[in-house]
């Protein structure tokens, strides 16, 4: 009897509800069953039943009716990254099933099933194949099968579409001699498991602007629901700029481990000082092992990602909900405002027992504002700038696309980006520099800043006209305070601590806000003008954000431009491309193989000869197996080059 290929089991996990449904639907093919989803367990949508077709108790009069009360089904429970894994599973059915790979009938949940994925399986069967169990996705099998024998003729991913990636990397090389990637082998199958990619470009913007780094791994609609990752960094307008992409077979915390560590390679040696991610248990292990001096923050955009399913009713119910708590995400500058403003939300809306909020909250010192104000983030976490990998994206790449493709849109939409950041830096240049001469501080933020940030500051300017200053200690700390603090909440602070720092001039206010946006405050602001000061002090001037962000080489650069090159990822890199296209002109033909065996002969010996290969006995030990089953290889190999 073959043994069954897809087999669930209780916890693993997805990424999606529909994945999860995809893959049970698939198990129950094979079996010979079908499947639908039932009521949620409960309103919040965190608990879902996938139950047989034949669940439920037939009424009398319908004779004709399928149910059987039948408990077979999975039940899914969402995890606290938003992932969804098997809670419960239960096997046995108590009606006869409609045979293997529902050869006897068709079950409407069979419907969408693509045929390549029913041979695949029929395949697994015929060979006694059973898929492991770290695999969690059926994505994951294609890519997994991707170089073996057993799908080249089943599947829409093949060695050409290998190649044609790796080509392309070629291509990018040959157009920009610092275009580099890396691969990740896998360990036990040795197929690529990750591979990440940057160019010129981006390792120059990166040297500038590499303080706070986005790392996005959320968008995943390829052909195979492979993740593809996005390193987004911020340039001196406040505009997105790529710094390198990636794909990623298996998300493990070696895989992350292997992705942080070379990306900083590529980079020149210098991680980011903070780095932004989605909620992901191994990328947080993996960053505190690879990037232990790196702040780590959830972007708030992914913190926040289920609002509308879990809020939206209460939006609904309950006037005045969603600005209440729209200012509680966005516009709070202190902690004592945060929890003050937060106990309230729960007050007045009687929401104390609200899990989705009651959740975000336990996780507040990731994503909040003012539990980090002291760290650096270009104002990446806001949720108005709404920069995930899927929304920079959209209408570049079509749903389903191959591999490869990715690669070509990636390459578009930075050709784009980087139009859109030339435009900027032109209108930066030429704007009218002539500033209103009742403010001489606005003449010289003109002066220094680029367009999009003098504009940010020119609106803390007409935020400071709210508060007015009080002298604490002259020449050293001041109180700004709101003119209308009888309008505020009561949970608002209305008064703020503004010193002087001795050591380089700056005006720091208590709020936070320059030390994380490298911006000076309305309150800080306030007392600039107040002081009399004709220009912005040295000490809160952060280059990054000037017209003149680009006119040094960084020192982390200097000397380390070739450290990438010399890493062992960089040589697997380039072999690992060698290697396919060696493989698909050695299986064309009988002659083609055996001169392509000669070759490898004689590369052996001479890898022996330098006495640095350790593998190169195993190398000779798998190449006599390989010999053994050339024809079969050699007529399945050829028969794909042929169609």
């Amino acid at each position: 009897m073959s043994i069954v290929v897809i087999r669930p089991s209780v916890g693993m996990s997805f990424d999606s509800r529909a994945e999860a449904y995809d893959f049970y639907n698939l198990h129950s093919w094979e079996l010979g069953f079908g499947i639908r989803c039932n009521m949620t367990v409960d309103k919040s949508v965190v608990s879902q039943d996938i139950v047989c077709s034949c669940e439920g108790k037939p009424e009398l009069s319908n004779t004709a009716s399928a149910q059987t009360d039948c408990k077979a089904m999975i039940r899914l429970h969402r995890s606290d990254d938003s992932c969804w894994y098997i809670q419960e599973f239960r096997g046995d059915h108590n009606h006869p099933l409609s045979g293997i790979c529902s050869e006897n009938f068709c079950w409407p949940s069979h419907n969408h099933l693509k045929p390549y994925t029913k041979n695949l399986v029929r395949r697994l069967r015929d060979d006694n194949v059973e898929l492991s169990k770290k695999c969690q996705s059926i994505y994951e099998y294609f890519w997994g099968m991707e170089c073996k024998d057993i799908s080249l003729d089943l599947s829409d991913i093949d060695s050409d579409k290998t190649i044609e990636l790796f080509d392309d990397f070629g291509s990018l090389r040959r157009d920009d001699p610092s275009f580099m990637f890396c691969v990740e082998l896998d360990d036990i199958d040795n197929q690529f498991n990750t591979v990440l990619w940057t160019n010129g470009r981006s390792r120059t913007q990166y040297a500038h602007f590499g303080d706070t780094v986005t790392f996005d791994t959320t968008y995943r609609t390829n052909l195979y629901g492979l993740p593809f990752i996005l390193f987004v960094g911020v340039n001196n307008h406040h505009q997105s700029i790529l710094l390198g992409g990636a794909l990623m077979r298996r998300k493990t915390v070696e895989s992350f481990k292997w992705l942080f560590r070379e990306f900083v390679i590529l980079m020149g040696g210098k991680a980011p000082s903070t780095i932004l991610t989605d909620r992901c248990h191994e990328m947080e292990v993996a960053i505190q092992e690879e990037l232990p001096e790196t702040i780590h923050r959830w972007c708030k955009m992914h913190v926040l990602n289920n609002e509308h399913e879990f809020l939206g009713p209460i939006c609904l119910k309950m006037s005045g909900f969603k600005d209440d708590f729209q200012k509680i995400i966005d516009g709070m500058l202190t902690v004592r405002e945060f929890e003050c403003a937060w106990q309230h939300l729960l007050d007045k809306y009687n929401l104390h027992d609200n899990a989705f909020l009651s959740q975000i909250y336990d996780s507040r010192h990731k994503w909040a504002n003012p539990y980090l104000k002291e760290k650096f983030c270009t104002k990446q976490t806001s949720t108005q700038r709404n920069e995930s990998a899927e929304n920079m994206f959209k209408g570049y790449v079509p749903l389903n696309r191959s591999i490869n493709m990715f690669v070509r849109h990636y390459n578009k939409l930075q050709s784009d980006l980087n139009s859109k950041e030339s435009s900027e830096e032109n209108r930066s240049r030429k704007r009218p520099r002539f500033i209103s001469k009742g403010l001489p501080i606005m003449e010289h933020a003109a002066k220094i800043y680029t367009r999009a940030m003098f504009e940010m500051f020119e609106g803390m300017i007409s935020q400071s006209g709210s508060y007015v200053v009080h002298e604490k200690e002259k020449g050293k700390a001041y109180l700004a305070r709101n003119i209308r603090s009888d309008q505020q909440e009561s949970w608002s602070q209305v008064e703020f601590e503004v010193i002087i720092r001795a050591e380089d001039g700056a005006v720091v206010c208590e709020c936070g806000f320059w030390e994380h946006m490298g911006m000076p405050c309305c309150h800080a602001v306030k007392v600039m003008i107040h002081m009399g000061m004709q220009e912005i002090p040295a000490g809160n001037i952060v280059k990054r954000w000037t017209m003149d962000a680009r006119d040094t080489v960084p020192v982390h650069l200097i000397g380390n431009d070739r450290a990438a090159e010399n890493s062992k990822s960089y040589r697997t890199s380039e072999l690992f491309i060698a290697g396919i296209k060696f493989v698909k002109s050695g299986s064309r033909s009988d002659q083609a193989f055996e001169g392509a065996m000669a070759v490898l002969d004689q590369i052996k010996q001479e890898l022996s000869e330098l006495g640095e290969d350790e593998d190169v006995s195993e190398l000779s030990e798998q190449s006599s197996i390989s010999a053994a089953t050339t024809d079969d290889a050699t007529s399945t190999l050829s028969g794909s080059e042929t169609d």
